[in-house]
């Protein structure tokens, strides 16, 4: 295998996700992609970027991961049984309907078995944990339900909270129970930045693709190089 690159937040962004791809030269024969999350919403292109990211794993030697998001889960819900909440409509998923009405994929099997598919987290064999949100057990991934990993900010937070000392505090140990923690959900852009933010071995890359100042970020998880698209805004004149 080659390189393990990490991506989240995207948030409906086609144009965006094809940028950075080209930009790390992301090579299907060789690379890993892990997407965090947030694949649907916001963007005007949701139905559209799922549908690329069903063809490109359809070319890829290793199949990339798909961690589940919440608004992947909202989006979920819908295709699988109709459900609608207002809480989904008022967060993007306007957007996410329209470009499903207008592409037809709306009964695609193709696209149901994608969400269906999706990981709540994922652990690799270096002990590094891949989620969208976060988490709150002590023993790390695969200890809370499926709604803490998609809506989780205290992982984040504490991060914020911490430093590399020695000896932390009881609340942060944590953090120990992976060797690193790959997280999105939470935009940088909360603190005025569109870089991936690293705080302890807390990694953040959800660089606010979700709204129009933001970037889309793709992050290799050895070497700790990235690279971004476009802001949002100009990206999509």
């Amino acid at each position: 295998m080659g390189r393990i690159l990490i991506t989240t937040d995207n948030h409906g962004n086609l144009k965006a996700v094809k940028q950075v791809l080209e930009r790390c030269k992301f090579n299907p024969n060789e690379d890993l992609l892990i997407n965090l999350g947030d694949v649907v919403d916001r963007g005007i292109e949701s139905a559209e970027l799922v549908q690329f990211y069903i063809d490109l794993a359809e070319k890829c030697l290793y199949k990339p991961l798909f961690i589940k998001g919440n608004h992947d889960n909202y989006c979920h819900k819908w295709l699988k049984s109709g459900e609608i909440s207002m809480e989904w409509l008022m967060n993007g998923g306007t957007a996410t309907i329209d470009s499903y009405i207008r592409t037809a994929y709306l009964d695609s099997e193709a696209h149901l078995n994608f969400f269906n598919e999706m990981f709540d987290f994922y652990i690799d064999t270096k002990n590094r944990g891949y989620v969208h949100a976060g988490f709150t057990s002590p023993n790390g991934l695969g200890n809370d339900n499926s709604e803490t990993y998609y809506w989780d900010r205290s992982l984040w937070e504490l991060a914020l909270l911490s430093n590399e000392t020695n000896e932390l505090p009881e609340e942060l140990r944590i953090f120990e129970s992976h060797k690193e923690i790959f997280i999105g959900h939470t935009p940088t852009l909360n603190w005025n930045e569109t870089k991936p933010m690293n705080n302890y071995n807390i990694w953040n890359l959800d660089t606010g693709a979700g709204y129009g100042e933001g970037k889309v970020t793709i992050l290799e998880a050895n070497s700790k190089i990235f690279w971004q698209s476009d802001i949002i805004d100009e990206l999509n004149k």
